[in-house]
């Protein structure tokens, strides 16, 4: 009884640390999509929009859940480690991207790393960092960091709102802004 108990043991945990594997490799993925669509082409949404018109859009009803009730866009982002949408708004300079499944503290620390890293002339500060309880997520931690440079008319805003619950309809959702003052 005692090898059994042992056996059953080492594979929870053996299956535990493959799942934890596999969050991370769904964070890193969450990461590398954020940088690579929303940063990357930040200061110009409109040709990142070019860029899509051949990939397949969600339709309208599908779209308007990552949208948050603005007008706007969302395509489906393949990734071998996981389920993330992208999401364009029509009307402001936003790009968001939604993770279902991640693990949460990875893709903080990636996302922190990412947007106080920052090109010069620019500073970094942190503006928001906040938890709160939701009904559909659970508790969720939003942090929002902003690029700026003295006197400018406006700013960049980068934000990441993760949800740990595993039950969590979304897990990681970052967005970047160009925002005025």
């Amino acid at each position: 009884m005692p090898k059994f108990i042992a056996v059953i043991l080492m594979l929870s945990l053996a299956s535990n640390s493959c799942f934890a594997d596999e969050a991370e490799d769904q964070a890193n993925s969450f990461a590398s999509i954020y940088a690579s669509l929303c940063l990357k082409n930040l200061t110009n949404f409109g040709a990142l929009r070019e860029k899509l018109k051949s990939v397949p859009a969600l339709p309208p009803e599908k779209a308007e859940r990552f949208l948050a009730g603005n007008l706007g866009d969302a395509w489906p982002v393949p990734d071998k480690h996981g389920m993330f949408v992208l999401a364009l708004l029509r009307d402001k300079p936003v790009c968001l991207v939604h993770g279902r499944r991640a693990n949460t503290e990875v893709a903080r620390k990636l996302f922190t790393d990412l947007v106080t890293n920052v090109p010069s002339p620019l500073t970094a500060k942190q503006v928001l960092n906040e938890q709160a309880q939701t009904t559909v997520n659970g508790e969720t931690q939003t942090v929002s960091y902003e690029w700026s440079v003295p006197n400018a008319p406006k700013k960049l805003l980068f934000t990441l709102t993760t949800a740990a619950l595993e039950t969590a309809e979304i897990q990681v959702l970052g967005s970047a802004a160009i925002v005025s003052p």
